[in-house]
């Protein structure tokens, strides 16, 4: 799959699981993310241009509480996560992959 083969959401968007898995073009490589309804601020991302078949990674979203009542208060504090912020993910990712092997480190 390349650039040219999916409609990509917009950077501004907050996709959520409900709304299924989407495609991202960054830098020229192509990912697909899944984000995990039974884990809100989870997401896995497949690099379906990599070299290295079933290659990607996943992206934790955290919350730190004040305490456990505030978080007993609060459920539903993670909010979804930009377009624009899972092309920062799959940024970072990539700057991290070792170009001879097409995996992370050296």
């Amino acid at each position: 799959m390349n650039a040219d083969e999916h409609n990509e959401p917009s950077g501004a968007r907050r996709p959520t699981a409900n709304d299924g898995p989407f495609t991202l073009t960054v830098d020229g490589e192509v990912f697909a993310a899944k984000l995990r309804p039974e884990e809100p601020g989870a997401c896995d991302y497949d690099w379906v241009s990599g070299p290295n078949k079933g290659y990607g990674f996943s992206s934790f979203q955290w919350v730190a509480y004040p305490s456990i009542q505030d978080r007993a208060g609060s459920p539903s504090a993670l909010e979804p996560i930009t377009v624009d912020e899972h092309r920062e993910s799959i940024r970072d990712f990539l700057s991290q992959i070792n170009p001879e092997t097409g995996y992370l480190g050296g």
